[in-house]
């Protein structure tokens, strides 16, 4: 049908004005024409003029078609490992509509025919998979999707969830055996995330007997190919627990494997072994404690240090000028992790030990210093100004009671940051009214009160220079920070908290280095991406963006793998690699910009195995059956599968879609126009010709 874009009315008027001036033109024509050349000549005229003015009022050409899409059903075939055991899956019978075919595990992909499976998937991930199939043929008539699959899903949003919201009916195929086969798997490992050098670390294997009677089995432990620890078992139906043990002898990132017999007719042997990773730090951490005199605060300081079993405490107590009570302190501190000195060096304390300390604190070790009334105040200012935060000033020093009141910085910082405390209700310390002279990286922590009055005088100084730490506390008699009432709601207990907190703060390494490149995170699954992060900073610690960053990754046979990691900007750079095989792994990583280098950076990581697809070795029938019961769907059995086109055809919204398509050609536009426009009047003109008029 033909349209206008403006009312065709007045082109009725216009109409009948062109017939009446093509009649009038031929109506007296020299010489007079006769037969059909005196209808003809008029008509090319009329139509000609016709055809100008209706091309004013824009008319189109609208043609509708209806176009018919057959339905489409969308067959999600599960690729994950667990499928390996039941992998044939039976022919469809031809259906009245179209099929389009995905398999899923952990991601989702388009598949020719059921041959194209791969169940290799380390995950199954059955909520996304529908979503993605919806998203994908969001385009055409999808009227329903065919889930073959074991049900055992263990990766993204419950699927039944998704089922309840998704619109179109989920019918479901449970694929494997919904009885409990016979399986003897390893459900659970209980030990110590972090463990030390040297001490034995307990390891709790926890087993699930199914399908057996009883069943003698041998649970082993082995680090590498190295076995470790083995212990026997007389397995019946049900849970039971070996008791396995190791002990670490290096630092580092270690993984550890647990292997369990495997028996016959198992369902799978897959799940007869599962990987553990131990973090193991250095042995424990040994602090000196040196002591001017004895003081209640001494046996306070030992005992709180003391509690984390992580430290060891040496207390050596001033008893003269050359001698302490303990014995002959050693003739070496490095084995030290950390220096506490209870107003140390006392007056009259013989250089050689005195010089032993400096040496230690000179060489990098972590200094505590708590100032006592016995301090020697002139020893200080002469041979420890360097190694201390602050020293006294010349001249008299006097104690009084003060008050411990934390600054504005002070409460931010990782020491003092105790947000819950009321440092009002803490005891006055005695304190050294005198002046002292602050390094210039020295950073004040808390102030003395003195009967109300704040003054300016620093109570407790930290410094970082160089990655050495160092803090002194200008004031004595913690003890009565723990003469407190026992309720924590009236008044906590504050001097524990702080003084771990001090000698975390000192013991814990500066990170000042200038190239940083680290994994993600130090134990990675078994089917997941290795991603590494890095930083690259220049002498000032500004920013560089534009360094070439090589990465070395050594496998746990010794094969290196170079890798080159991309900047996104900000001195910040970034490398994700494909799963790697299980086992711990060790990399270096350098810096160069215009071939000069910049810094190196090392570590190591673990990838460990995945076994959660043979967890549970039947397949969950219920949860197909619920997947399609929320969605409108039928819950089928590969047997059930002839009759899914009778099943297809009762659905009422397994249907075409029908569209209908508006085909516009805009005939004042057409090209051909233009072209029967000059037929026209050419054809007007010879027949002119032919008839003798001008």
């Amino acid at each position: 049908m033909i349209a206008f874009g403006l009312s065709p009315l007045p082109l009725l008027l216009l109409a009948a004005l062109a017939g009446a001036l093509a009649w009038f033109v031929y109506r007296n024509s020299v010489p007079k024409l006769a037969g059909t050349h005196r209808w003809i000549l008029p008509g090319l005229r009329f139509l000609v003029l016709f055809m100008l003015l209706a091309f004013l009022f824009e008319p189109v050409w609208r043609n509708a078609v209806n176009r018919i899409a057959p339905p489409v059903l969308a067959i999600l075939v599960d690729e994950s490992q667990s499928m390996t055991q039941h992998a044939d899956l039976s022919a469809l019978p031809d259906i009245d509509g179209e099929i389009q075919m995905f398999g899923f595990g952990g991601d989702v992909r388009e598949l020719d025919d059921f041959s194209a499976a791969r169940d290799s998937a380390p995950r199954t991930n059955i909520g996304s998979a529908l979503q993605s199939v919806q998203e994908t043929l969001q385009d055409i008539p999808l009227r329903g999707v065919l889930l073959f699959s074991d049900g055992r899903y263990n990766t993204g949003p419950n699927p039944l969830y998704v089922a309840a919201d998704y619109g179109l009916p989920i019918h479901t195929v449970v694929v494997g055996d919904t009885a409990q086969p016979k399986d003897l798997r390893i459900t659970r490992i209980s030990t110590n995330e972090i463990a030390y050098a040297g001490q034995a670390v307990p390891v709790e294997a926890t087993l699930l007997l199914q399908g057996y009677d009883q069943a003698e089995v041998i649970v082993s432990l082995y680090e590498t190919d190295s076995l470790i620890s083995t212990a026997p078992l007389m397995l019946t139906p049900g849970e039971a627990t070996a008791a396995l043990a190791f002990t670490p002898t290096e630092e580092g990132l270690h993984q550890y494997v647990i292997t369990v017999t495997t028996l016959q007719d198992e369902a799978s042997s897959q799940n007869n072994r599962a990987t553990f990773t131990t973090r193991v730090l250095q042995q424990t951490q040994r602090v000196l404690l040196l002591a001017a005199a004895p003081h209640p605060d001494v046996g306070i300081l030992r005992t709180l240090i003391g509690q984390n079993g992580t430290r060891e405490v040496h207390s050596f107590v001033q008893k003269n000028r050359n001698s302490f009570y303990e014995g002959a302190l050693p003739a070496s501190l490095d084995e030290y992790a950390l220096i506490v000195l209870a107003g140390y060096p006392g007056r009259g304390t013989d250089s050689a030990p005195a010089d032993r300390v400096w040496h230690a604190v000179s060489a990098g070790t972590p200094l505590l210093f708590v100032l006592g009334e016995q301090t020697d105040l002139g020893f200080l200012q002469s041979a420890w100004t360097d190694i201390l935060p602050a020293v006294p000033l010349r001249g008299l020093m006097q104690f009084d009671e003060a008050m411990f009141v934390p600054t504005p910085a002070g409460l931010q910082h990782p020491i003092l940051d105790l947000p819950e405390a009321d440092w009002t209700t803490l005891p006055p310390l005695t304190f050294g009214t005198g002046q002292w002279d602050l390094s210039p990286d020295a950073q004040v922590l808390a102030q003395a009160s003195v009967r109300g009055v704040d003054l300016e005088t620093p109570m407790l100084i930290v410094r970082s220079r160089s990655g050495h730490r160092s803090a002194a506390l200008l004031g004595t008699g913690t003890w009565r920070w723990l003469n407190l009432p026992e309720d924590p709601l009236v008044s906590p207990r504050l001097w524990p908290q702080i003084l771990n907190n001090l000698v975390q703060w000192l013991t814990a390494p500066d990170d000042d280095r200038r190239v940083r490149v680290s994994p993600v995170t130090s134990t990675f699954d078994g089917a997941e991406p290795v991603v590494f992060s890095g930083q690259v900073y220049d002498e000032s610690l500004r920013p560089v963006s534009d360094a070439s960053v090589t990465l070395d990754i050594t496998a746990p046979d010794g094969t290196q793998f170079p890798f080159t990691l991309q900047s996104v900007g900000s001195g910040r750079y970034t490398l994700s690699l494909d799963v790697l095989p299980e086992g711990a792994y060790t990399y270096a990583a350098q810096a160069t910009r215009l071939d000069t280098p910049l810094g190196t950076d090392n570590g190591m990581f673990t990838v460990g195995a995945l076994n959660l697809e043979f967890r549970e070795t039947r397949a969950n029938a219920s949860l197909l059956r619920q997947i399609a019961f929320r969605s409108g769907g039928s819950f089928l059995t590969p047997g059930d599968l002839e009759n899914l086109p009778d099943l297809l055809a009762a659905d009422p919204s397994f249907t075409p879609e029908v569209s209908t398509l508006s085909v516009d050609l805009d005939l004042w536009q057409w090209p051909f126009a233009l072209v029967l426009l000059l037929v026209l009047l050419s054809s007007e003109w010879v027949l002119r010709k032919r008839s003798g008029l001008v």
